[in-house]
């Protein structure tokens, strides 16, 4: 059922640019990472969004829900990549060096740096699984990458330290210093095929070819018709 307008708001220009619905998401994910998610209430969501509070409401059940849509919105592209990498004919490891350079990409384009959402301790509770299936999915791509590069059997415990290398930027983002270095999606792929016990395949036809993988599967997304409502 679709759903209707909605109240109106306080503000009638959209601060996205993209309807009501998305500017609760983008207000509600710059105060969840600034304050947390605990001392947000929906009411500042609505004023920073530019809506009346019942408005949020009308798009979310509840708070968690805004929570869950925003940690989703960072995991599952990162979850449909890898899937289409693991499927790649490619040796593994240009398959991991391609993953965990656009992993690291995609968390540090976005603006607002989401990826901080992880360690909420509210994504311990109920009403959450559906984030942690995406995210264990992700993880379990990261452990059949790292054994096909090492050809060696790889533990939950290994492909975890591996998640951990890329996830590692949004902590270092958080930190605001150092800067993080422009080329730094470029040294974690590198660095995680000498993790790997791989250091041979640290080479610049490891990375062309990795990237020509990476910039294929973006256009080839682009050119996907947009999924009908």
């Amino acid at each position: 059922m679709t759903k209707s307008r909605g109240r109106p708001r306080k503000n009638p220009a959209s601060p996205t640019g993209r309807g009501a619905e998305q500017d609760v998401l983008h207000a509600a994910g710059g105060l969840f990472v600034r304050r947390g998610f605990a001392r947000t209430s929906t009411r500042a969501i609505a004023e920073a969004a530019g809506l009346q509070q019942a408005s949020v409401y009308h798009w979310f059940r509840s708070k968690e829900e805004v929570l869950l849509r925003l940690v989703l919105g960072t995991v599952v592209p990162s979850r449909r990549l890898a899937e289409r990498l693991l499927a790649a004919d490619a040796p593994g490891h240009v398959l991991l060096w391609a993953l965990c350079f656009a992993d690291t990409r995609l968390l540090l384009e976005d603006p607002q740096n989401l990826g901080a959402l992880y360690f909420a301790p509210e994504l311990r509770g109920e009403g959450f699984e559906e984030f942690h299936e995406n995210r264990d999915a992700l993880e379990r791509i990261y452990g059949t990458l790292l054994e096909r590069t090492s050809g060696r059997p790889a533990t939950p415990f290994d492909a975890a330290v591996l998640m951990g290398l890329v996830e590692n930027v949004i902590l270092q983002r958080q930190r605001r210093a150092p800067r993080l270095p422009d080329d730094a999606a470029h040294r974690i792929a590198d660095t995680a095929l000498r993790v790997a016990g791989t250091p041979e395949h640290v080479t610049g036809p490891t990375r062309d070819r990795a990237l020509e993988l990476v910039d294929g599967l973006a256009e080839d997304t682009d050119r996907r018709p947009a999924p009908s409502a």
